[in-house]
């Protein structure tokens, strides 16, 4: 996936998640019960929740694969995208305490460092189906980005609201929000979307992924 088709990726991605988000503020202005504006408001919690999930997945997943277009040696990126590539050397050398073994295991990594990165994207995103501030910063990190400070002053937000809030409706609880509380979440998550998706798009620009770019 080249920069322009990365870009391409990412643009309408978002897009056509802000839009079905964006709806929502119609539906509240049609809304003319209480009932009808209650449920829209438990729906718009789940959507919230759906579109922040499911936009750092497939962004970040769009990020790796435009990484794996770039041809470039294990050695070359930085050592969070190393670590990804030739995680399963950890994972049999941890079995092991054999000197002999975990010499060959060394002698494998030195040559996996050597080879041209290529990796799925479900090696290096996990969001435990539970993207709490947590989670999305062990996903930042270990894409080699930084971790903004737009994200560490929106902890509070991501869990204490925006991934509660999903847990107890999508757990059958019958919690009622307000109308405004779920344009909160909506306006919440955008921002955070647009935050998330240019600090992407610098970094395929910047080839931020290079251990020197």
């Amino acid at each position: 996936m080249d920069l322009e088709k990365f870009s391409d990726k990412i643009q309408r991605e978002l897009s056509l998640r802000k839009l079905e988000m964006s709806r929502f503020s119609i539906l509240f202005q049609e809304g003319h019960d209480k009932p009808h504006l209650e449920l829209l408001s438990r729906a718009a919690i789940l959507f919230s929740y759906a579109h922040w999930e499911g936009f750092v997945k497939t962004g970040s997943a769009c990020y790796i694969r435009h990484i794996n277009s770039q041809n470039v040696s294990v050695a070359q990126l930085k050592y969070p995208l190393q670590a990804a590539f030739i995680s399963s050397h950890f994972r049999n050398a941890s079995q092991s305490s054999k000197v002999l073994f975990l010499g060959d295991v060394l002698s494998e990594m030195d040559k996996d460092r050597r080879a041209v990165f290529s990796v799925q994207p479900d090696k290096c995103i996990d969001t435990e189906s539970n993207l709490s501030s947590r989670t999305f910063k062990s996903l930042v990190l270990g894409l080699g980005l930084s971790y903004l400070v737009e994200y560490e002053t929106r902890h509070a937000f991501i869990d204490g609201q925006l991934l509660l809030g999903r847990n107890q409706v999508a757990h059958g609880e019958l919690v009622k929000f307000t109308m405004g509380e779920a344009e909160e979440r909506l306006v919440a998550v955008r921002d955070l979307l647009d935050v998330y998706s240019d600090q992407l798009m610098d970094a395929a620009r910047g080839r931020d992924y290079m251990a020197i770019p």
